[in-house]
């Protein structure tokens, strides 16, 4: 894990003139601005319990962006349906919607993309969040492969790989049938995929991701354990491809946040690690929100040059304290809406602007 700066933040630090002298920036408060182009990456990560002002900050931050970088696109995950925006695109994933997410669109990256790859990272995905077993995950595999075979799209053929993707609702067919032949395994995978095929939201249509303001309201899933979680590690990897398809970029302004509350969900999402690791040569960044420490993955803690801690719970303070490299006092004092924020190397001490008095 990267290393982390000192914790040498003193009370009065952000009201040093130098630290307020380049005011480019989005205000978090106090005249502390923050600009991803001035540090190693747009990332952030943001700690905070409930009533400290937590999605009021995120939200101020994914209000504030496209106003900064006009070119800019915001993605939300939100798994709670309250990071709502003016000017938003919005898209509520449930048993009524008519919209979806497609796990099985294809990675079109010659060097590590493909349809196979594909199965695999989707299976990898459905093991995690459903428990599945060793041959549950290898039977996933064969029959996802399978029904992109079906499709006409075919690993050592990239030029079939643009060819419209199946759904999970070809899957369901192709599980069906096996079951008829006599599959016992092909079963057991009904079994565990049930409460996926009825809410369907991996066999609709998914939505354009060409919006500047775009949120996804995964709310209704957190009903059935594991569903949230694909839906958003989906959508991160695809965001991901696309943006490692397009190139890297020419200077240090994002083309996209991706911005997650409630982290925990996507706690050991391979492809968010991904995504904070590389991204920021692709102008892909992330923000990402949690209640507790332990929500937060070390990865994220390496890999994010802004963090932001606000009030937590008591019993959590020695611990936030020595992960954020912040004194403990310090953090153990904050009131709702003020903040310790690291900026790189610098340290600031901030009464945030909260997204209400902002619109």
């Amino acid at each position: 894990m990267k290393p982390l700066p000192a914790a040498t933040l003193k009370p009065n630090q952000s009201s040093k003139k130098t630290n307020l002298a380049d005011t480019s920036g989005i205000l978090l408060g106090d005249e502390v601005y923050w600009n991803p182009s001035r540090l190693p990456n747009g990332h952030i990560a943001i700690i905070g319990a409930s009533g400290s002002g937590k999605t009021q900050t995120l939200k101020a931050i994914a209000y504030e962006l496209p106003r900064f970088i006009p070119s800019v696109r915001c993605i939300s995950i939100d798994f709670h349906g309250d990071l709502e925006l003016p000017f938003e695109s919005c898209y509520p994933l449930n048993m009524e919607s008519p919209h979806g997410i497609n796990p099985l669109v294809v990675d079109l990256d010659t060097k590590g993309g493909g349809p196979s790859l594909q199965a695999i990272a989707v299976a990898a995905i459905l093991k995690k969040a459903l428990t599945m077993g060793v041959n549950q995950e290898g039977a996933m595999i064969d029959i996802l492969t399978t029904c992109y075979r079906q499709r006409g799209i075919i690993q050592d053929e990239p030029t079939t790989w643009t060819r419209i993707a199946p759904t999970f609702a070809d899957v369901r067919i192709e599980i069906e049938a096996r079951i008829e032949d006599g599959c016992k395994e092909s079963s057991k995978l009904a079994l565990k995929l049930a409460a996926m095929f009825e809410y369907g939201i991996f066999t609709r249509p998914q939505p354009s991701l060409d919006a500047q303001i775009i949120r996804f309201d995964l709310s209704a899933l957190g009903k059935v354990p594991g569903l949230s979680a694909i839906a958003a590690e989906a959508l991160i990897k695809q965001v991901m491809d696309s943006h490692r398809i397009a190139g890297e970029i020419e200077g240090k302004i994002p083309k996209t946040f991706v911005l997650i509350d409630e982290c925990k969900e996507v706690k050991t999402s391979k492809t968010l690690n991904i995504l904070l690791a590389d991204g920021r040569k692709y102008g892909l960044c992330a923000v990402v929100a949690s209640q507790r420490d332990a929500e937060i993955s070390n990865e994220v803690i390496a890999n994010t040059s802004t963090k932001i801690i606000l009030s937590v719970d008591q019993t959590e303070v020695k611990r936030v304290a020595s992960r954020f490299r912040f004194s403990d006092h310090l953090i153990a004092n904050l009131e709702p809406l003020q903040a310790l924020v690291r900026m790189g190397k610098d340290g600031h001490k901030v009464n945030i602007k909260p997204y209400y008095e902002r619109v």
